[in-house]
């Protein structure tokens, strides 16, 4: 008989089948936490990423709602901030010709006396000014008094007269200037053969005399009803004063006669035809001449189909010069090889990437400390015991340009680095000393990589007495537009921007010649077009007063508006028959 086996299982395997299931159990509820964790870690993910979204934009909205909010520290908390970084690295660093009497003073050191010097007093724009020492038209009204009046001045003698001054506001706008060219015709042949009846007789033979006009004063525009003042108001009020074209469509009508942009935007076209040639002069003398070239862009929006196009505007400052805006539909390295080519020089920029293809062939890079500084003022906030050191010790530098700067060149260059020398080299100890001590995603950790990074260009002030420390002349020279795109929002095409350029460069260039920028661009507009293509250079505002004053008698006849004209006409003449040429 055959024995039948049974598998009877025993109690240690039973555990362990058990606990085998148990495990399996645990590891499927752990695969299901892990993945519940994962969408949630995914969905926080998405979270941040708006919350930082939101956070930026807000920074964004809250920088556009304050854009000039003065970077100030009061002087007392820099002064404080400046004696405890001498004490913790200011070990062995010579200051004294840094440091400014009072802190001498609180080291314990006696100030070098100075010859006292006359104060220079503040101009004040209050109070009551004397009318009498301005260029303001005068209109002169006399009183009498009655009784005089009504006496006709018997049994009354003037002894005196009291005069008193009031500013008064006389309408201003546009006149009708009429101009009257009489026509003339002989009625005489000069042997007498003809006289003026037998001109007059029907089916005569002679042939009719010619009729004499004469001609346009040439500083008038032929085919425009606007003169030279008229388009100069309107270029000025929209690229001087951020006027549009549509709100000074407006004043127009108010002031009596409207102006459709349509008709101003014509003038605008003749203008610039005339214009851009002094602009491309002067930006090749500024690539070719200029030391130092300070730059920066701002954002020009051009509408598109659905949207706007974010351009730039480029402004270049030639030294004292030139002041010439560019503009370019890329922000890139190679548009701005393009547009720098053939400069040799020192460029003043911020550490926009765009200009690293600009650097190494001729041209050198020049730091700028206003942006350095920016930096540490924005660390303020979180950080503001050693933000506030490192701007004290900026300061020290603004504070030795400053007071070089009436020194003339070249002795400017040895004084200014002599002084600042001292300055960065304990700027660099505290930089050093503040890298360990600093959390990297802190702002301040930002500001000294910054630092840290534009070292060498920040320090090529010290080689020459003409580079300045910042590039706040060209972030002025911008503000117009940034101010303008509250008004006009943006530009309506391409042709807009390149109108921007032109005409904002010869209005920007006033400024540093002293000139009126009305006169200067109302007697350009009648002067261009008679002047020589190949001389527009001259007629740039740095050559403008000494043009001027060469000018030949018939060009500066150009100049004048005119209803200063001299009148010529027949009866001014003392009696003298009057001349004229047939043939003319």
């Amino acid at each position: 008989m055959d024995s039948v086996v049974v598998d009877h299982p025993c109690s240690e395997c039973e555990r362990l089948r058990g606990h085998i299931l148990t495990l399996q159990e645990s590891a499927q509820q752990l695969e299901s936490t892990i993945a519940r964790l994962l969408l949630e870690n995914a969905e926080l993910c998405k979270l941040i990423a708006v919350q930082k979204a939101d956070i930026e934009r807000y920074r964004k909205a809250y920088e556009r709602i304050e854009p000039s909010c003065p970077e100030r520290v009061a002087e007392e908390q820099l002064q404080l901030a400046f004696l405890r970084v001498l004490q913790e690295v200011g070990e062995g660093i010579c200051l004294d010709d840094a440091l400014t009497p009072e802190v001498r003073e609180s080291q314990g050191k006696e100030p070098e006396k100075t010859e006292d010097k006359p104060r220079k007093k503040r101009r004040h724009n209050h109070g009551r000014r004397r009318l009498d020492l301005t260029n303001l038209p005068v209109k002169t009204i006399v009183i009498d008094p009655e009784e005089v009046l009504q006496s006709g001045g018997d049994g009354y003698r003037m002894i005196g007269q009291e005069v008193s001054d009031r500013l008064a506001y006389q309408h201003a706008g546009y006149i009708r200037l009429r101009l009257e060219r009489r026509k003339w015709v002989r009625v005489g042949s000069p042997d007498g053969s003809v006289t003026a009846n037998d001109a007059d007789k029907p089916g005569n033979l002679f042939p009719l005399p010619p009729v004499v006009i004469a001609p346009l004063p040439p500083g008038l525009w032929p085919h425009h009803m606007a003169e030279a003042s008229t388009i100069s108001n309107v270029i000025l009020s929209k690229y001087g004063d951020c006027l549009p074209l549509n709100r000074q469509e407006t004043i127009s009508e108010r002031q009596g006669f409207i102006i459709p942009r349509s008709t101003q935007c014509s003038w605008l076209t003749s203008a610039y035809e005339l214009a851009y040639r002094v602009v491309d002069a002067m930006l090749a003398e500024a690539k070719e001449k200029a030391f130092c070239l300070a730059t920066d862009a701002t954002g020009a929006p051009v509408k598109s189909v659905g949207a706007c196009d974010r351009w730039h505007v480029f402004v270049l400052l030639a030294d004292q010069d030139h002041v010439v805006f560019q503009y370019t539909e890329k922000h890139t390295q190679e548009r701005m090889e393009e547009m720098l080519s053939d400069y040799q020089g020192y460029l003043l920029a911020d550490a926009s990437n765009v200009y690293e293809k600009v650097y190494g062939r001729g041209v050198v890079e020049v730091g700028c400390w206003y942006h350095t500084r920016r930096y540490f003022w924005k660390a303020l906030e979180s950080d503001a015991p050693r933000a506030s050191e490192a701007l004290s010790i900026i300061a020290k530098l603004f504070v030795v340009e400053r007071e070089c700067s009436s020194i003339p060149m070249p002795q400017r260059t040895k004084a200014r680095a002599e002084r600042a020398r001292p300055v960065l080299k304990l700027l660099d100890r505290w930089v050093k000393a503040q890298k360990s001590k600093v959390d990297e995603r802190s702002p301040l950790a930002a500001a000294l990589t910054y630092y840290r990074n534009q070292r060498t260009a920040l320090r090529q002030f010290l080689k020459d007495g003409r580079l300045p420390l910042t590039n706040s002349g060209s972030e002025r020279a911008l503000r117009n537009l940034a101010l303008g795109r509250h008004n006009w929002l943006y530009f309506a095409n391409e042709t807009g921007v390149r109108w921007y350029v032109v005409f904002r460069s010869l209005l920007a260039s006033c400024a540093p010649h002293d000139l009126n920028a009305q006169q200067y661009l109302e007697e350009l507009l009648r002067l261009v077009p008679h002047w020589p293509v190949n001389r527009m250079l001259e007629l740039s505002p740095r050559y403008w007063q000494q043009t001027r004053n060469a000018l030949s008698e018939e060009h500066r006849q150009l100049l004048l508006r005119p209803w200063d004209l001299p009148s010529r006409t027949v009866e001014q003449l003392d009696a003298s028959p009057l001349v004229v040429d047939p043939a003319a």
